[in-house]
């Protein structure tokens, strides 16, 4: 990678304050949560979520996902990349991300409700930036990463890039098991990063408190729990507790999580 390429990855890192993603790997940063709200099958929901969205060399590959919602995902810059979508009913297909139209790259690539997806970058990419506005919005609830041999079964010959192997590939270090927060009930982890996590998933405060006004509508004598992983920052802490106690839930408890439990 050239130096310029370097340089122009570094300054987007930090210019919109990318972050690593969690079990599907890339970078990301969260734009936009919507202050609308529809009816989801299982909570009420923001109508949407917008966020950045990066694959570099140092992280070329967006491992499956599967989403409940919507998922619209807009070049900005880099490229090319191959998304591979997976749809509920076995069949797949293939889109690659990219400016050059002519060859068949296109600058938006529509994933469906209900539908798996992976992305990975072409060799000779230094990087890919793009917008991604997922509708319902985006949880922990309705979201799934990683597959196993059913998925293999499922999907395996339905696209001649299709085989064992490949789709194997895309699932990445997360063959075997998945992660998901559908029917859980809603917890959350700071990790001395100052991260907010559930199920292995970062929220922001905004999406804590969507998520807290779910719960309190759905259990509202229980205590929101929040594990405290070493050197979490307090101000962190402070603030979801500040957040539950606004939106009504009656008792927050706090577990001290040490290095021995986490090993």
């Amino acid at each position: 990678m050239s130096n310029e390429s370097d340089s122009r990855i570094k300054e987007l890192t930090s210019g919109l304050n990318l972050i690593h993603l969690n079990a599907e790997a890339g970078l990301f940063s969260v734009i936009q949560v919507s202050d609308l709200e529809v009816t989801c099958a299982d909570a009420r929901s923001p109508v949407s979520n917008a966020i950045y969205f990066m694959l570099t060399r140092e992280e070329p590959q967006n491992y499956v996902h599967w989403l409940y919602s919507d998922d619209y995902q807009t070049f900005i810059e880099g490229g090319p990349a191959d998304y591979y979508i997976f749809h509920s009913n076995g069949s797949t297909e293939k889109f690659t991300m990219g400016r050059d139209i002519e060859s068949g790259q296109t600058l938006v690539v529509p994933c469906p409700a209900n539908s798996a997806k992976a992305i990975v970058l072409h060799e000779d990419a230094s990087h890919l930036l793009v917008s991604s506005v997922v509708t319902p919005a985006w949880s922990p609830q309705r979201a799934r990463i990683g597959g196993d041999d059913r998925f293999i079964q499922k999907y395996s010959g339905s696209s001649d890039w299709a085989s064992p192997e490949f789709l194997t590939f895309l699932i990445g270090p997360n063959f075997g098991h998945e992660l998901g927060a559908d029917g859980e009930m809603f917890s959350v982890t700071v990790d001395e990063k100052g991260q907010i996590i559930w199920k292995g998933m970062q929220l922001n405060e905004k999406q804590v408190a969507v998520e807290l006004k779910n719960f309190l509508k759905k259990t509202p004598e229980s205590a929101f729990q929040i594990s405290i992983l070493p050197n979490a920052p307090q101000t962190i802490i402070d603030r979801l507790k500040n957040l539950a106690s606004h939106i009504g839930i009656r008792e927050t408890k706090l577990t001290q999580i040490s290095m021995s439990q986490i090993k």
